[in-house]
């Protein structure tokens, strides 16, 4: 395997060699990414960045959020080829999953009760995003637990400068899919707003697999609504406040596990946002106030209104509440032309409820609760970071965190990234990093839980270079990454109540390449993308010593290619291919009582979307999904999505 990762890493040289020589000049500098906490053009920064904006975003019209991140290089989203509302595990360069922070507008959005503390991005509609920054490598300089792979950046506002605006859509499709979207936003005196409310419904199909034809299973729908409302509004020329509220629920059906139908097992989750900030204007920087208090409640309910004569259980209740608050201050400003400099700090606090209740043929359990008054911590950071421009094309940018944690106390997080920018079109860059991530609270306070768990840490450096043709979305990159963890945190089992408790336990050692490029030739469009992944995970207990492959569901060769062409000024359309080799997972046995292992085939799926804009407000567009009907397995024994269309109208104005 590292024998096809050198030669891939050859050929690509010499691809971005051949490709970028061709160009003459381009316009590198104008593009403009916020991944730094503040606005900087592309070329003031060596970070790695993929940048979806508002074209692609509209172009994709009917896909959700975790299908097109799983177009992206580097991404994988485990759950979004499965029924709508499965469990979406967002894994930046094959990280573990929770190891990816999901930001919202800048800020960190966690759900606190889950084991990985990881944000559901089921939650969130992309009707309502306006564009998604990408950040790869260790993050936690600037964004703290979580960022091991990187951050998410999910960017929601939608400032106009119009008075008003109006956007509407309606479709439907196949597996009788509605989707309504409405918002309204603009700018009235000083005050600039925007409310959005979606609305999406499916009959789906199975969440289960089946073992053979002659099983028929149920189908497992779903439902969500997503409302949002910001305001932002400027006091002076220089100072401005804002607020904003989100609600986002959704409630699907599930199925018993692997292979098993259930017709009664549903999942209810219900999430409260409410934030807001300042934001002041400095003769050379600006200062910055963000804050968020995120509230989730999640049930999972397994009625006994259709229960097998054989089952063990007939009734289930889980209830899992979480509460999150995130408060944050922070400015930058130019000590010289050459040098900007950030400083901040953050809090966070979280606490997290837990009740479950069951009827079996033992009768009546419950069993011992987490109480929010027991289970939380707070967290209290202080960070800062520097960005060094020379006019030689040299530039330097370091961070660094000193973060305290209530249960195992202070660590410290470092970033250091070198870049070269020759005559704008060529860029070297480097980066060696350390991230964290902090103990879930569940593996903290439940009853497998460990007061003296240590964070997950990791160490990662980048090497990559990357091309700019004549135009900015002109490009062709490559970047090696390496990435070493200690102190992973694993179940492991006991012989004594409870019978097992969560450890610092693992070491893991991954390595891998990502190439991606982009290419415009009138009205055509190229765009592609590979991963390559390849790692090992081993305990450190010498009575259980071993090495397996670190990639659970995660491919070691992922390909996206996709070729857009305008027919005309008001029809385009895109076609995409993605194709991800064979990879390992892990399954319950219920014969044998134990996880085994089993290969899952690769896959090559193709969709299509079409655009046709009636005139300048009204527009159609049709978004096909696995267009050959190709059978695939991204979990083994469930199911995944077959073919699927949704045709609609958009209206803007």
């Amino acid at each position: 395997m590292f024998q096809t990762f050198k030669k891939v890493l050859f050929v690509g040289f010499c691809l971005q060699v051949n490709f970028a020589f061709s160009q003459s000049e381009n316009q590198l500098q104008d593009v403009v990414i916020t991944a730094n906490k503040y606005p900087q053009k592309l070329d003031q920064t060596g970070k790695v960045l993929t940048v979806i904006g508002d074209s692609v975003i509209k172009a994709n019209v009917g896909l959700s959020l975790g299908q097109l991140l799983s177009q992206q290089v580097g991404v994988m989203v485990i759950g979004s080829g499965q029924t709508a509302g499965s469990t979406q595990n967002v894994s930046l360069r094959g990280v573990n999953f929770g190891h990816t922070l999901i930001l919202v507008d800048g800020v960190p959005v966690n759900e606190a009760s889950g084991i990985g503390s990881t944000f559901d991005i089921n939650l969130l509609s992309l009707q309502q995003i306006e564009r998604i920054e990408i950040m790869k490598n260790g993050q936690s300089s600037l964004y703290g637990s979580d960022a091991i792979g990187g951050v998410v950046n999910i960017i929601t506002n939608r400032k106009s400068q119009e008075k008003q605006s109006i956007s509407a859509s309606l479709a439907a499709g196949t597996q009788n899919t509605l989707q309504a979207n409405f918002g309204i936003f603009g700018t009235l005196n000083r005050t600039n707003y925007n409310f959005s409310q979606s609305l999406a419904s499916t009959g789906g199909f199975s969440t289960a697999a089946t073992k053979n034809d002659a099983d028929k299973f149920e189908n497992d729908g779903f439902k969500t609504s997503n409302s949002q409302l910001s305001i932002t509004h400027e006091l002076t020329k220089k100072l401005s406040i804002n607020g904003l509220y989100r609600f986002n629920t959704y409630k699907t059906d599930l199925d018993e596990g692997a292979f098993v139908d259930d017709k009664d097992y549903t999942y209810l989750s219900k999430n409260n946002q409410v934030g807001g900030g300042l934001t002041l204007e400095l003769p050379k920087g600006k200062l910055v106030f963000n804050y968020l208090y995120n509230q989730t409640y999640r049930n999972f309910k397994n009625d006994s209104s259709d229960v097998v004569a054989s089952a063990f259980a007939k009734y289930s209740n889980t209830d899992y509440t979480s509460k999150a608050s995130y408060a944050e201050i922070f400015t930058n400003f130019k000590l010289h032309k050459t040098t900007e400099w950030l400083i901040g700090a953050d809090y966070r606090a979280q606490n997290m409820a837990y009740d479950y209740f069951s009827i079996s043929a033992f009768g009546p359990y419950t069993d011992t609760p987490i109480l929010a008054d027991m289970a939380n911590i707070d967290n209290q950071s202080v960070y800062s970071s520097l960005n060094v421009n020379l006019v030689n094309g040299l530039g330097l940018e370091l961070g660094g965190r000193l973060n305290n944690h209530s249960v195992y106390g202070n660590n410290f997080t470092y970033s250091v990234n070198p870049f070269f920018v020759v005559n704008d079109y060529i860029k070297f860059f480097a980066t060696a990093s350390s991230s964290f991530k902090n103990p879930a609270l569940y593996q903290l306070y439940s009853p497998y839980g460990n007061l003296d768990l240590k964070p997950e840490n990791a160490k990662t450096v980048d090497l990559g270079w990357q091309f700019f043709g004549k135009s900015k979305s002109n490009y062709l990159r490559m970047v090696y990454f390496n990435r070493q963890y200690t102190d992973l945190i694993s179940f492991l089992s006991t012989n004594q109540p409870p019978y097992g408790q969560y450890t610092n336990l693992a070491e893991q050692k991954n390595q891998g390449l990502e190439v991606d490029g982009n290419l415009n030739c009138k009205k055509f469009t190229f765009s592609g993308n590979y991963t390559f992944l390849d790692g090992k995970i081993s305990d450190d207990l010498k009575s259980f010593a071993k090495e397996i492959n670190a990639f659970l569901r995660r491919p070691n060769h992922n390909f996206n290619l996709t070729a857009s062409y305008s027919i005309s000024t008001k029809l385009k359309g895109s076609v995409t291919a993605q194709h991800l080799s064979k990879r390992n997972d892990l399954f319950y046995n219920s014969a044998t009582f134990a996880n085994e292992a089993v290969i899952l085939d690769g896959f090559t799926q193709i969709h299509t979307n079409w655009n046709y804009k009636i005139n300048e407000t009204v527009g159609l567009f049709l978004n096909i999904q696995n267009i050959t009907n190709k059978s695939f397995t991204e979990v083994y024994g469930y199911s995944s999505r077959p073919f699927t269309a949704l045709f609609g109208l958009s209206f803007t104005k």
